[in-house]
């Protein structure tokens, strides 16, 4: 697993140097049959990925490489070549390289990257690595309550306000994009990220991986039941991502 795990990063790293070149100049926004925005650099970085993880023998499932049926895959590669796409084209930063693996329907190994700040957030089992360690000031912060910069819904702020407020009034909202929030709560700098945009398992399936080993868990808002991987598809049901330290209200 340390093998596949250094591979991943190495694939995330060299996908991030590509993703930079396409974001250091004027680039096109093409829109897929889904009406999400893809670019140059989701393209080429999942390329990319898929040459360096060919050596592993595992089948490789992307965003922007989906194969017909992937019903027979026990171990397999999940890859978001460029979460937050929009965030991408408004320039702010705030996007990330996404590499999971999948096995036996559950992410066991995640990394995250953010080519803009050179930050890399990954790990393996009940292993886990964040740039900024654990950040162990809870006392001094409110509690934080994470949404997606640029999909956030009614349903999410009735969430908030049904479910958190009343054991937290005082607690305060943040807007992230991309697989950022998950790393923050790995990092215990933000305390949940309550999601009912339409993602889909590319999207979370790294960021569960690493959230997990890092302690915390990310549950349907229906039954309150860990995320499932390898369905017969690929969207996402609303959920909640709690960290460690806050894995109930």
């Amino acid at each position: 697993m340390e093998q596949l795990l250094e591979l991943a990063k190495y694939a995330a790293l060299e996908a991030g140097k590509a993703i930079m070149e396409v974001y250091a100049q004027p680039f096109e926004v093409y829109t897929k049959e889904d009406d999400s925005p893809v670019t140059q650099a989701d393209l080429r970085a999942s390329n990319i990925i898929k040459e360096i993880l060919k050596p592993t023998g595992l089948p490789f499932v992307s965003e922007e490489d989906l194969p017909p049926d992937r019903s027979q895959y026990k171990r397999y590669w999940l890859v978001d070549p460029l979460d937050g796409t929009v965030e991408f084209v408004n320039r702010n930063g705030e996007f990330t390289v996404n590499i999971a693996l999948i096995d036996d329907k559950q992410p066991v190994l995640g990394v995250i990257y953010t080519p803009v700040t050179n930050q890399l957030w990954y790990a393996v089992g009940t292993h886990c690595v964040c740039p900024h360690g654990y950040k162990r000031t809870l006392a001094v912060r409110p509690y934080t309550v994470l949404v997606s910069r640029s999909h956030r819904t009614s349903e999410v702020d009735a969430y908030i306000n049904k479910v958190l407020r009343p054991a937290h009034p005082d607690l305060v909202i943040d807007t992230q994009g991309s697989s950022l929030k998950f790393a923050r709560l790995a990092e215990g700098s933000a305390d949940v990220y309550v999601c009912y945009s339409k993602t889909k398992e590319w999207d979370t399936a790294a960021a569960d991986a690493i959230l997990r080993a890092a302690g915390g868990k990310v549950l349907r808002i229906s039954d309150g039941q860990p995320l499932e991987y390898s369905k017969k598809e690929y969207p996402n049901p609303p959920f909640v991502a709690w960290a460690a330290h806050r894995n109930t209200l």
